[in-house]
């Protein structure tokens, strides 16, 4: 994965997505997914919006390399705060 910053041409391209979605907040940041070992998401951008100030990414939506979105499941993973498997 590459992250990349978001140029005024992509969000040429994304002017229909961006208009159809309300929810979706303007990406200012883009993750480059070119490989992606036994998975269904490769060759995509993953669109996000981050807060640089607090290094948060928030992604927002999906789409191939030529800008046609692509659906995807909304997963959240939560991690547990124990003990660390290293420590003894």
């Amino acid at each position: 994965m590459i992250l990349l910053e978001v140029t005024d041409e992509d969000l040429i391209k994304l002017e229909k997505i961006l208009e159809a979605n309300s929810n979706f907040i303007r990406p200012n940041l883009k993750l480059s997914v070119y490989k992606n070992r036994r998975g269904a998401y490769k060759g995509v951008f993953l669109w996000c919006a981050a807060d640089l100030s607090t290094c948060r990414i928030q992604p927002q939506f999906c789409t191939t390399w030529h800008h046609e979105l692509v659906g995807i499941e909304d997963i959240k993973i939560i991690m547990d705060e124990g003990p660390a498997a290293w420590e003894n």
